[in-house]
């Protein structure tokens, strides 16, 4: 592993046990006691990340905490990612810290193997800017939607016990930021946090990847593999897309849930795991049971603690801020000096259905904001399908633009827009409205459930 490292803490014994530990990985450290220190630094020359802790102590006035050093990091081209230390492990200070711009956030007292995890996740991939474009951690938590409140409460209820999480939501919407935030206000916040994609594995492989092997277990096994689980021993383990795995490794899954014990592919011997288990999924495991796709012993295990994550077009509030916070951050990485939305704009993102959440409003905002450069972002900039205006509902004239037209979502908006004055003419008396739009009223119920209005 190599990588330029500032480190920030005024607790030295923390600062000896990191140099120490990040000098054995690999990296190239220096050192900061303040917050004016590590902005100096910051200033000074080019770092690949930077560990801060949140209180510093020192001089400075007014006082230089690690937000403000975050904030500094934050200001570089390109930005420096920053993972936030602290020895107060809070759901507060979790998505603060993660809501301000942090990578990542890790709380003390440090598992060698969880420092371990988040700076090789960091610095190798192909470049730190790359890493710091593809963590975007924050966005998951911005927003105060009631749905959102209700997220971070439920987290805040469960983060400190050993319970199953299941995480459902549609793709896009930030599921494994989501448990990446319940491992770090956990109490085995200071181990590892293993995340496996079930979707990626072939399933020839996913026994071995999961429990690991010895060698000689099989053609190929020129070695001994610890696998996923007991890499996450004493932390967390993280199973994206559970509604992937094969029926065939369900059984044995369950199996290494009830007992907290896994055999190794080729091996008789079993050897224990400590592991918390948390899963996220976008399809509907309850069908999947129905169908025998997916057994239903082990949807219960792991459906102990329930949590639904929003789509973003259910919480369209929401979108000025998120658009406003990926706007400054990409202006910050690209160089870039946009200085906002345009009020039709915003309506526009405001009105948009976004079947790819919160990771296609991002990817869209980067195009908007390179493509400005210096100005405001105009109605023009957005592609033809958000540019359309909206049906005059008043002349029923529309024409069809040069350029073409999204129909779907365009039929979705004038369904949306009838429906909303249909219960807004009948004073929300849905046996009523469903008669105005000539349909059945479990339509219309059905209908406005999918839109959270129901």
């Amino acid at each position: 592993m190599r990588g330029r490292i500032l480190l920030v803490d005024g607790d030295t014994t923390v600062q000896a046990w990191l140099v120490n530990f990040l000098s054995g990985l690999g990296c190239e450290t220096a050192l900061a006691f303040t917050g004016a220190e590590a902005v100096a630094r910051l200033r000074d020359r080019r770092f690949d990340l930077c560990l801060t802790d949140v209180r510093l102590p020192g001089p400075d006035i007014p006082l230089l905490d690690g937000y403000a050093v975050l904030r500094e990091a934050r200001r570089q081209t390109p930005a420096v990612p920053v993972v936030m230390l602290t020895s107060q492990a809070t759901i507060a200070d979790a998505v603060n810290a993660l809501r301000a711009g942090a990578v990542n956030f890790l709380p003390k007292p440090f598992h060698p193997s969880a420092v371990e995890e988040i700076l090789r996740r960091i610095l190798e991939s192909q470049s730190c800017l790359e890493a710091s474009r593809q963590q975007t951690p924050e966005a998951a938590v911005i927003g105060d939607h009631p749905a959102m409140r209700a997220v971070l409460d439920r987290i805040s209820r469960v983060a400190d016990t050993d319970a199953s999480v299941l995480i459902r939501g549609e793709t896009g919407t930030g599921k494994e930021v989501i448990a990446r935030l319940i491992h770090a206000s956990s109490r085995r916040s200071s181990g590892p946090f293993v995340a496996v994609n079930m979707a990626a594995i072939p399933e020839s492989l996913a026994e071995s990847e999961l429990f690991g092997h010895v060698r000689g277990a099989f053609t190929g096994a020129d070695r001994a593999r610890v696998g996923r689980f007991l890499s996450a021993h004493q932390g967390t383990l993280f199973f994206d897309e559970i509604g992937e795995m094969p029926r065939n490794l369900q059984a044995k899954l369950l199996r290494v849930l009830q007992d907290r014990e896994v055999t190794p592919v080729g091996s008789a011997h079993q050897i224990p795991a400590d592991v918390r288990v948390i899963a996220a999924t976008h399809r509907n495991l309850e069908e999947m049971v129905k169908d025998g796709s997916f057994r239903d012993d082990l949807f219960y295990r792991l459906e102990v603690v329930p949590i639904e994550l929003p789509p973003l077009r259910s919480r369209r509030d929401d979108i000025p801020a998120l658009a406003d916070h990926f706007r400054q951050e990409i202006n910050v990485r690209e160089g870039r000096s946009v200085p906002g939305f345009s009020l039709q704009v915003t309506e526009r993102l405001c009105a948009h259905d976004w079947p790819g959440n919160v990771r296609e409003l991002e990817n869209l905002v980067e195009r908007l904001v390179v493509v400005a450069g210096s100005r405001e972002i105009a109605l023009q900039d957005l592609p033809a399908h958000l540019r359309l205006d909206l049906i005059d509902l008043e002349s029923g004239h529309l024409d069809l633009p040069s350029s073409g037209l999204d129909l779907r979502m365009l039929l979705g908006q004038l369904e949306d827009r009838l429906i909303g004055q249909a219960m807004m003419r009948t004073g929300g008396n849905k046996n009523r409205a469903a008669e105005l739009l000539g349909m059945n009223r479990t339509t219309l119920v059905e209908k406005l459930r999918r839109r959270n209005v129901a």
